[in-house]
């Protein structure tokens, strides 16, 4: 566990590989969860390499000294999730077995689409997904009946419904007929089926919910179902 070029903090090897940010595994080393070949460390000051082996809860972690991000474009009819106790599809099925460790930043729900952001370092799920850091996130919108300027203006000062106060939304008609339209909308929280709860408040129907961007990262021409490694951004 001496330092070396290729040695890095335990703290950071297992955020890397995880969904806990550093400051987490810091809490899972005093908690006695941590061994570094077979004993257990009660400091978060030691270095590994890959020459180590790295356990949490008696698990192997793997050694990786490169931060990952990749963009995934969801399909319908899938979860964001490792498995499911209904045996429902994953996005999981869609990927290489080399990558089952990676984590989602953010999700989609089994009916919607779009930009899903994978990545191998908790710190990067954590710096994407905290309200504070106030990524966006735009989606396109498939609803059912006609949208009228009033419920674009009360998006835009921000929505009440069912206790729940959600944060400003700008919308922009796409296009419209007399039983459907087209929305593109911009948001910087991202609250639990946030834009389905508010709809759903005012007697609409979601038919289509299809994320195209998030912070810097669009979902371009990638196609359902596929794959691909981009660049750290910020």
């Amino acid at each position: 566990m001496e330092k070396n070029k290729k040695s890095e903090r335990i703290s950071k090897v297992i955020a890397r590989s995880t969904p806990y940010s550093r400051r987490q595994v810091e809490e899972l080393i005093y908690d006695g969860r941590i061994r570094i070949d077979g004993r257990i460390i009660d400091k978060p000051g030691i270095n590994v390499s890959k020459e180590n082996t790295i356990q949490l809860d008696k698990k192997n972690i793997p050694f990786n000294s490169i931060d990952e991000i990749y963009l995934f474009h969801k399909p319908r009819g899938c979860l964001v999730t490792h498995s499911d106790p209904r045996n429902r599809k994953t996005i999981f099925d869609f990927l290489p077995r080399k990558l089952d460790k990676v984590i989602s930043i953010g999700r989609l729900d089994y009916n919607s689409e779009g930009l899903i952001l994978l990545t191998n370092n908790g710190n990067i799920k954590r710096k994407f997904e905290l309200p504070q850091n106030n990524f966006e996130r735009i989606y396109r919108v498939k609803v059912q009946g006609k949208i009228d300027i009033k419920i674009i203006d009360k998006l835009k000062k921000g929505f009440y419904t069912k206790g729940i106060k959600y944060k400003p939304i700008i919308a922009k008609l796409e296009s419209s007929s007399e039983t459907y339209c087209w929305l593109q909308m911009s948001l910087r929280e991202g609250k639990n089926r946030e834009i389905r709860n508010i709809f759903e408040s005012i007697n609409m129907t979601v038919t289509r919910l299809i994320r195209i961007s998030y912070g810097p990262y669009k979902l371009g021409k990638l196609q359902k179902g596929k794959l691909k490694k981009v660049n750290l951004i910020g």
